[in-house]
């Protein structure tokens, strides 16, 4: 299964947190997402031409032969018989140096990052997506305080994926088929775009119902500015 610490991987932060804000706006970490401006309302193309470039670091230290210097960049050489620590000490003296040399005072600001040593799993963390977008769906539905069961949750979303796959299905384009987790014995009706189950099928009734508490436990996790945070699977 595909993994990503990435642009990818980053549109997905994006989108929780767009459902955070729209399940409770005042549970955001607002002052941990002011420079993610208006991201309620923006597409996450908009935004990350807008904010996401900027914000998110675009790459590591780099190591290169000579010493190479242009208006926003330099490039240092860092000689192997160093350690770390005096290396580090090194570039700082260089950059402060540099600095004065050039009339430049860079400005602090906070990037963001995935959680530390945690990868997303991108076609999962899609289906966890659509999950909760679908039970939002079937939810607004329903009388106050009525809950939706989780086998018309299985069926909306697997009339979801297959639905989109059979629309798809004579194109070269790809699309992400149903969770294993989730199939099952059952028939699907393109042209009502509806399933049929046996009587029992709990197996993915079990795993829809999972899929759900990780979405919601994501959504938490974004408004809260810790994606997707080391226990979201828990």
């Amino acid at each position: 299964m595909a993994k990503s610490r990435g642009k990818g991987a980053i549109s997905l932060w994006f989108e929780f947190l767009k459902r955070a804000h729209a399940a409770n706006p005042q549970k955001i970490n607002h002052v941990f997402y002011k420079q993610w401006g208006n991201y309620a309302e923006q597409t996450f193309a908009d935004w990350w031409n807008e904010c996401g470039e900027s914000i998110f670091p675009k790459s590591r230290v780099e190591i290169a032969k000579g010493n190479s210097k242009s208006a926003d960049a330099i490039k240092v050489s860092v000689p192997l018989n160093l350690t770390p620590t005096d290396a580090a000490n090194q570039v700082r003296e260089l950059l402060i140096e540099h600095y004065k040399l050039i009339g430049h005072s860079p400005s602090s600001k906070h990037l963001f990052a995935l959680t530390e040593g945690v990868e997303i799993r991108v076609v999962a963390f899609k289906a966890y997506l659509h999950t909760y977008d679908i039970h939002q769906k079937l939810l607004a539905t329903k009388k106050h305080d009525e809950a939706v069961p989780a086998k018309e949750l299985l069926a909306a979303v697997r009339c979801f994926y297959l639905a989109r796959t059979h629309r798809w299905r004579n194109t070269k384009r790809r699309v992400g088929g149903l969770p294993m987790a989730l199939a099952g014995d059952f028939v699907y009706n393109s042209e009502s775009n509806t399933v049929t189950s046996p009587k029992h099928d709990e197996t993915a009734i079990r795993s829809i119902r999972r899929y759900l508490l990780i979405a919601q436990k994501l959504v938490e996790n974004a408004a809260k500015g810790d994606f997707p945070s080391a226990d979201y699977y828990k």
